[in-house]
């Protein structure tokens, strides 16, 4: 059946799923992540799901993931898929004692996004959806997760994905245009996430965790890095922030480049994630307030491309 001219399926295969499946599950990841993984939910109704982190010691975000339960032991976290791989790693050196298997969900499970209006095309497939963004609904296994208004991230199992696939029209490869449009929505939404090029680079409220997604719970209790959370956020001052930017530099922006100001020789932050906006680029950024608040962020320590500053859809709150 044909799409309706409003509505679109995106191809996400460049980010996957790494699920954390046992007994033990939740009580494992409560004490490695930033997010309240007790609050999650799996049901017949709809469920919560969250933004979140794995950080250093020191507060450094090792990798950021959406969090999701698909069923009564397995939480999948989605992230980016060149991350599954050390996400794994940092994980494994804390499961040893815990009734849990970790799992590259990559060979499981088909991420697929979905924008538009009333969502009747994706409605076919998964008839009751989320209505509320960090809301998830189940059926036959599929996952339906309300990321902003008119837009989901769908799990999809690898044994249903050629159903919905051809149902849906939708391409069986993912392309470098349907990772970025995927991108550009998240941009657009003021959400950031970890790529490789930024791995311990950012502390979780620099890309403003504190704010969306139910990112970090400061009640939850200990977990790996919360020293350093909990004091920034009852003790410190952030200095640096997320903004979103756009800019028409000919140079592909690209997560980890460098961001320079006149006032000062050495960089004052960096590319979080950007995309191809029409006939220029967006991006967010990581960069001082100083920076930000008196209009001086180029791209490039020639300060030929200035980035210009766009409105994010929240405010950004002090610590």
């Amino acid at each position: 059946m044909p799409l309706e001219p409003s509505e679109r399926f995106i191809d996400i295969s460049d980010h996957s799923l790494l699920l954390i499946k046992g007994p033990d599950a939740k009580k494992f990841l409560q004490g490695q992540v930033t997010c309240d993984v007790n609050a999650l939910t799996f049901s017949d109704d709809q469920n919560q799901t969250s933004l979140g982190a794995h950080c250093t010691h020191k507060g450094r975000m090792l990798f950021s993931f959406r969090a999701c339960m698909v069923d009564d032991d397995t939480i999948g976290l989605a992230m980016h898929k060149d991350l599954i791989h050390s996400a794994l790693s940092a994980l494994k050196k804390y499961s040893i004692f815990s009734k849990v298997e970790l799992i590259d969900g990559g060979n499981d499970y088909l991420l697929i996004g979905f924008v538009g209006n009333d969502a009747s095309s994706l409605k076919r497939i998964i008839p009751c959806l989320p209505d509320l963004p960090n809301h998830a609904t189940q059926h036959q296994g599929m996952t339906a997760i309300c990321i902003s208004k008119h837009r989901y991230e769908c799990w999809v199992p690898k044994a249903k994905a050629t159903t919905f696939i051809e149902q849906n029209s939708i391409q069986t490869h993912s392309t470098q245009e349907d990772a970025n449009t995927w991108t550009a929505l998240n941009i657009a939404d003021g959400i950031g996430e970890v790529r490789v090029e930024t791995m311990a680079e950012f502390i979780p409220q620099m890309l403003n965790y504190q704010i969306i997604g139910n990112a970090i719970s400061f009640k939850k209790g200990c977990y790996t890095g919360q020293e350093v959370v909990a004091r920034m956020h009852y003790l410190g001052k952030l200095k640096r922030h997320m903004y979103r930017f756009s800019t028409d530099s000919d140079e592909t922006i690209k997560a980890g480049m460098p961001l320079y100001t006149p006032d000062s020789t050495q960089p004052i932050g960096q590319i979080v994630i950007g995309a191809n906006i029409n006939n220029g680029q967006e991006c967010l950024a990581v960069v001082t307030e100083d920076a930000y608040n008196h209009d001086k962020v180029h791209l490039g320590d020639n300060y030929e491309h200035k980035l210009r500053a766009l409105p994010l859809p929240y405010a950004i709150t002090k610590e």
